[in-house]
């Protein structure tokens, strides 16, 4: 940041207006004689004191939001350490980030931070933490300065080769300096990345990692921020930063706590596909993973009861309560296009598909698995287990990364592997054998979707079925027909009604509708 010059600065302009107010003030006492006026000089004075006080008291609470009466004094205080050059830092920290003059870190008097919704502050002494600090603005005492700045967005992460980056590329022998520094780079990122197949094949992929603090946002119409925020999550966060003593320069000196999920899911990308040979990672051949039952987390405590509020008008208000349960009750009751299925049966339904699915369509591919299991190890507390050669086993284990990850205040929501790149001569391979085996592969993928086909059609049609004599149940059980006419009845119209509303249906089906409404229309006629 440019340093201001100094006939620009604030404080050069109000030293030469107050030395011209007094030149003014000594030469009108000159004018007058001095002695005569001794008096009105010590009121002057001291007028001006207070007056001083008074004005610099009322424009301190515009200067930040503020709503209290001790802070109002403490944005006074800090007003008079700024007059003195005796105050702290003075910064505002917007999007996890500081917005502050060249230097302004390093003071050390009382000063104030300002954090944004999207913010939070860990404090710190020259020998221990101190606070933890959310969006706002707060005071921090002498010798208090920032420790660690958080993010409370969710946050993207990926690490990897740059799309121009040729990883496999040997430098040239007459490189320069400068290429064989990029070259150096270019490596870095293959090896923080880089893993090894069951059958000895290096694979360079990108790995992308999507998280946040772990911390609920705030409820609509309540205080708080709406990206969350939570002291404990933020402190271990904090507490998680590290150093790296092997680091040349300053800014990589100090490891952020924002590095560790791209890390922890590197790792796991090297241990899953250690386990999987080359052909198998795109080839659909293994068993889908197992679903494994969660530990619930521990419930709140129970909130202490609060006494009810009295209620004014409450004659008119049971009145109201009274009518619009009754409307609320009748709406129900009338309600026929709006209807929810019993819990077993929508149970039955969603597990329609999945049961009806042949053994062969259920299978997926080597890839799928170790990304299923890398989003597992990061975001579940217990996980299933695979061997050596990537097969489940039985029983499941708590993941480690989980607890980790907890321990340091975050959440994981995403995990991705995408780009993965070969050595020139395996991609060659690759090609070749997929030129070879394409039209295989394609009439194989095309008897798999007619197979998929045949087998969603049917699961719809039993689905479409059970709707409708769930919706003629119910409207027989609504309108409790007498006979057996009038049973007839209430299910063409129920038939009816589920037709001219669906619109597809509609236009398949345009003379059977007629048809309903000449039935419909003779049943009544006969019972006039």
């Amino acid at each position: 940041m440019e340093d201001v010059p100094f006939y620009q600065k604030p404080w050069l302009r109000g030293l030469i207006f107050g030395f011209l107010l007094l030149g003014i003030y000594a030469y009108n006492i000159w004018q007058r004689g001095f002695g005569a006026n001794i008096l009105g000089i010590v009121f002057d004075a001291v007028a001006l004191v207070l007056l001083l006080q008074v004005a610099i008291y009322f424009y301190a609470q515009f200067i930040l939001p503020i709503r209290t009466l001790a802070d109002r004094r403490r944005i006074f205080n800090r007003l008079w350490l700024h007059a003195t050059n005796g105050h702290g830092p003075a910064i505002f920290v917007k999007n996890g980030r500081l917005v502050e003059r060249e230097g302004e870190s390093e003071k050390i008097g009382p000063g104030v931070l300002w954090l944004d919704t999207a913010s939070a502050v860990v404090t710190r002494t020259p020998t221990a933490y101190k606070q933890v600090l959310g969006p706002g603005v707060h005071f921090i005492d002498r010798w208090e300065q920032i420790a660690s700045v958080i993010s409370l967005h969710t946050q993207s992460q990926t690490i990897g080769p740059h799309r121009d980056d040729a990883p496999f590329a040997k430098p040239k022998e007459n490189a320069s300096e400068e290429e064989r520094k990029r070259h150096a780079d270019v490596q870095a990122r293959r090896e923080a990345v880089s893993a090894m197949t069951r059958d000895g094949i290096e694979i360079i992929p990108n790995i992308s990692v999507t998280f946040k603090i772990d911390a609920r946002p705030a409820p609509p119409n309540e205080p708080g921020s709406r990206f969350g925020f939570d002291k404990e999550a933020v402190e271990r966060a904090a507490r998680g930063e590290g150093v790296n003593p092997d680091s040349i320069s300053e800014s990589e000196h100090h490891v952020p706590w924002n590095q560790l999920p791209a890390m922890i899911a590197a790792d796991l990308w090297r241990e899953y596909l250690s386990k999987f040979t080359l052909d198998q990672l795109f080839e659909a051949s293994l068993d889908p993973l197992p679903e494994v039952p969660q530990p619930k987390p521990p419930a709140p405590p129970p909130e202490p009861p609060q006494a009810p509020a009295p209620v004014k008008g409450n004659f008119f208000a049971n009145i109201l309560r009274h009518i619009n349960s009754s409307m609320e009750k009748s709406l129900q009751e009338s309600s026929v296009e709006k209807v929810d299925l019993p819990t077993s049966e929508m149970r039955a339904a969603e597990q329609m598909s999945a049961s009806s699915l042949p053994v062969e369509l259920k299978k997926q591919t080597a890839l799928q698995t170790i990304m299923q299991m890398m989003r597992a190890r990061m975001t579940q507390a217990v996980v299933p287990v695979l061997d050596e050669v990537g097969r489940p086993v039985e029983g499941f284990v708590a993941s480690d990364e989980f607890k980790k990850l907890k321990e340091r205040g975050l959440a994981v929501s995403s995990v991705s592997v995408s780009a993965l790149r070969f050595n020139p001569a395996i991609e060659t391979q690759i090609v070749q054998n997929w030129t070879t085996n394409w039209l295989i592969n394609a009439k194989a993928d095309r008897r798999r979707i007619e197979r998929l086909d045949l087998v969603y059609g049917e699961s719809g049609r039993i689905k479409a079925l059970q709707d409708h004599a769930f919706f003629l149940s119910q409207a027989v059980a609504r309108d409790k027909p007498r006979d057996i006419s009038s049973t007839v009845k209430t299910l063409l119209q129920r038939t009816q009604a589920e037709i001219k509303t669906n619109d597809g249906l509609l236009r398949r089906v345009t003379n059977e509708v007629e048809a309903l409404d000449d039935i419909i229309n003779w049943m009544e006629s006969k019972e006039l």
